[in-house]
């Protein structure tokens, strides 16, 4: 099956938009990750569906928190032309040749690399700069003792490595009485408040 295209985003024209930086990416991350640190604490001991809700929003939490360290800024311009009517979308060719009243407007977003398009944990946090994996590392290290070195770290993510996609249609799965998955939760949690306070900063 060939791999779809990159979707095209709408240039916003004359719109408004909105600069926003890295740490508007963390503040996302933060959420998901606060939602499946509230859900731990009120889980049923057994066949409670909101453990994959934990474990969604956890898994999607880190790859937020990861992909932050990992965008880059694309800027997209929008020529207008000012007129006695109304403001007119033109093209860059109108632009170039020095058309009348035409004003430039330097839209700009942020987008994931290319070669980072990924949800796999593991992937994504190998990426990261050492400076950053270590940072991480030690605010996670501090947070719980079964993280105390990058193999533990990396060995850890391989075991959550897909539970953003596996998760979301657990349904899909043989259910058992007492879910074999529930384990990771003592890790996840430390794991997210860690990596969390790591980037707080950044």
């Amino acid at each position: 099956m060939p791999k779809s295209k990159s979707r095209q985003r709408a240039n916003p024209g004359f719109e408004s938009t909105i600069w926003i930086d890295h740490t508007y990416i963390i503040e996302s991350a933060s959420a998901f990750g606060d939602v499946a640190i509230a859900l731990s604490q009120q889980l049923n001991p057994y066949d409670d569906p909101r453990l994959n809700v934990l474990f969604t929003n956890g898994a999607l939490a880190l790859e937020l928190y990861f992909k932050s360290q990992l965008v880059e800024r694309v800027f997209d311009p929008a020529f207008i032309q000012m007129t006695d009517d109304d403001e007119i979308v033109t093209t860059i060719e109108q632009y170039l040749n020095d058309s009348p009243g035409v004003v430039t407007i330097l839209h700009s977003r942020l987008e994931v690399k290319k070669e980072f398009r990924s949800h796999e944990l593991v992937n994504l946090y190998q990426y990261l700069n050492q400076d950053t994996q270590n940072r991480i590392l030690n605010a996670v290290s501090d947070e719980t003792d079964k993280i105390q070195t990058q193999d533990e770290m990396l060995e850890f993510l391989e075991a959550i490595n897909n539970f953003f996609k596996e998760k979301r249609y657990h349904f899909e799965s043989f259910l058992t009485g007492i879910e074999s998955d529930k384990k990771y939760i003592y890790t996840l949690i430390p794991v997210l408040k860690g990596v969390k306070s790591a980037l707080a900063n950044i």
